[in-house]
């Protein structure tokens, strides 16, 4: 289609008025004049009237020409395709498909205020849709064709990934391409669907529109499974308004391995123990819910054996009991043998000697000193992060800054220094109390002040997260990122040489806080949301193999579930949606106005139309002086 790159040019057509103006003015009636004796007029060649009035209306409408296309040459057209059709507007329809709006009859209510948002948009508008869950794709591309659009939501079906509405106002705001319109997302408005300080940035000349499904059917799910040494407990929630006993089932790789009744109030959860000893390579715990959302009432896991979690610490000279005698005792101390951590260490020497075998069954690893820990053992260690181990570096005396570099990867941003910090009392104070190894202190934070660090070391990394700082203002505890697993530096030791921490009643829980966490990145490595699913990995729920990239990473089982904030009913009103989204006003060029640009730039019509005008020019003065 035919469009402007500086439309407001064509104002200057109405010069071509002017002319017409002038050649209507102009039409005066000759007078009559009576002779008495015509025949003695001499006679003298005539022009007829009809040929000098056919050269007039030539000459005007060369002159209107000539206006015209001096307009038309400055508003510089150009034949828009693609993006560059801007001049009508654009309704973006944004359909939920996570699977809260699988419940049966939800998503056909979805499609019909889908088609019915395309049905109201105005006649010229193109029309796009977005389907969206935790990511957003798109379905049809603005078009003019409704039939696509329409096809479109045929096509679509709800899946198993939560809600985010960042993605779908982010994918409609792209398809707008800078152009005036309304973005219509059709959900059921479900408050899970903002992260927390989550927001959206969609350009101010689109309106937004929600078309509200309506709320979900309360139900039962499974948001959680723990998998312990002689028993595997889930934890089960309902979401309806009534209290209702639940019956939980277990299978071992899908054969029946147990069941159990729990009983729940409205809106609350409960765990279900199941116990035994339990040999295979997968679970999955299901609750028998018939009329609530079927995503979410089983739950996988992949079992790794009944054995208790190993802790290997890596000393100066592999004694235990001497080199690492208060974290010991604070992990070992009050419980039973037969349970808890089963804790080891090695030296420096020995861990690289062994290349990572000794690391392979380990569910953390604690670092108090690098003595002996070559290149071969630093290695063995990143490659043990990166593959979902989780690592704890406490930088005391025993440990070289240089060394520790290396332990997470040449990639890692991590840099200790023990060197150059000035001794002096000083006090810990957490950045986050709600990052998990702070937990237990979550009432109280003020207790970690009362241990005094005497000697610390100076540690940081541009991708690493400050989890606590000392009063000093300097970090005290990093968490860096390393692959699928987790690493955390202290700057200080656990010794009782650099600081009193080990003699406070609050090292024991921090000491748990802390392993816990660590370990945890181990079932992390074999646990995934759909969302975060690996690639290679169907996003749907299951036990799935995923392919080893390398010898070092050799392939695994992973167990991927869906995200159970998706069963959360809690809902948003339409404006509390819509609060959460920034209006941006457009700060340059569009992809439209560019593309149009560059369409403009190879065709070059102006240049057409001046040479059109010269030529009209050039005929008018030709036909004016014979007219005259």
């Amino acid at each position: 289609m035919l469009s402007f790159l500086s439309p407001l040019f064509l104002l200057g057509a109405a010069a071509a008025a002017v002319p017409l103006v002038l050649h209507f003015l102009n039409r005066e009636p000759d007078a009559r004049v009576k002779f008495s004796a015509v025949k003695l007029l001499r006679h003298a060649p005539v022009e007829h009237t009809r040929k000098r009035r056919l050269r007039q209306l030539l000459l005007l409408a060369l002159r209107v020409a000539t206006l015209v296309l001096l307009a038309l040459a400055f508003a510089r057209p150009f034949f828009a395709t693609g993006a560059a059709v801007a001049s009508s507007g654009v309704t973006i329809v944004a359909l939920d498909t996570s699977y809260s709006m699988s419940a049966p009859g939800r998503f056909e209510r979805a499609k019909q205020l889908a088609r019915a948002a395309i049905d109201r948009a105005p006649a010229g508008d193109l029309v796009g849709v977005v389907t969206f869950s935790d990511r957003a794709e798109i379905g049809v591309k603005p078009t003019s064709d409704r039939v696509l659009a329409n096809t479109a939501i045929s096509e679509a079906s709800a899946g198993f990934g939560a809600t985010r509405y960042r993605a779908a106002l982010s994918a409609a705001a792209q398809n707008l391409s800078g152009r005036k319109g309304a973005v219509v997302v059709v959900t059921d408005l479900q408050e899970s669907g903002w992260d927390a300080g989550d927001r959206a940035s969609v350009p101010e000349n689109a309106r937004i529109e929600v078309a509200d499904v309506g709320q979900a059917p309360p139900g039962l799910s499974v948001t959680a499974i723990r998998l312990l040494t002689d028993r595997i407990v889930a934890t089960v929630r309902n979401v309806g308004p009534r209290a209702r006993d639940a019956r939980v089932h277990l299978a071992i790789d899908n054969r029946p391995a147990g069941e159990a009744t729990v009983s729940l109030a409205p809106n609350q959860s409960s765990e279900a123990t199941l116990a035994g000893a339990f040999r295979g390579l997968e679970a999955a715990v299901s609750v028998d819910d018939p009329d609530g959302l079927q995503a979410d009432n089983v739950r996988y896991a992949v079992l790794s054996g009944t054995t208790r979690p190993a802790l290997l610490f890596v000393t100066g000279g592999g004694e235990l009991n001497r080199e690492a005698f208060y974290l010991q005792h604070a992990l070992t101390a009050g419980i039973p043998s037969d349970a808890g951590y089963r804790v080891t260490s090695v030296s420096g020497a020995q861990l690289s000697a062994a290349a990572g075998e000794t690391l392979t069954s380990s569910a953390a690893v604690i670092v108090l000193s690098t003595r002996g820990l070559e290149r071969r053992g630093r290695e063995a260690l990143a490659s043990y992060v990166r593959n979902g181990g989780g690592v704890l570096v406490a930088v005391g005396p025993d440990v070289d800054g240089d060394v520790v570099d290396d332990v997470l990867g040449s990639g890692s941003t991590l840099r200790v220094a023990t060197a150059g910090v000035r001794p002096g009392p000083r006090a810990l104070a957490p950045a986050d109390v709600r990052h998990p190894i702070f937990q237990a202190f979550a009432a109280n934070p003020a207790v970690l002040g009362l241990v005094t660090f005497d000697t610390v070391a100076r540690i940081g990394g541009s991708a690493c997260q400050t989890l606590a700082r000392f009063t000093t203002g300097d970090a005290a505890v990093i968490e860096c990122p390393a692959g699928d697993g987790r690493a955390l530096v202290l700057a200080s030791d656990v010794g009782n040489r650099w600081n009193d921490f080990p003699l406070h009643a609050t090292f024991v829980p921090f000491a748990h806080e802390v392993v816990r966490y660590l370990a945890s990145a181990r079932v992390h490595a074999s646990e995934y949301l759909v969302a975060d699913a690996p690639a290679g990995v169907p996003r749907r729920p299951g036990v799935f193999t995923l392919a080893g990239a390398s010898q070092s990473a050799p392939a695994r089982r992973v167990a991927v579930n869906v995200d159970p904030r998706e069963a959360d009913p809690s809902r948003l009103s339409v404006d509390e949606f819509l609060s959460a989204v920034t209006r941006m006003k457009d700060a340059g060029l569009s992809p439209a106005r560019v593309e149009a640009r560059q369409q403009e730039d190879e065709q070059h019509l102006w240049q057409y139309l001046l040479a059109i005008m010269t030529i009209a020019l050039a005929l008018e003065g030709v036909i004016a002086a014979k007219t005259v």
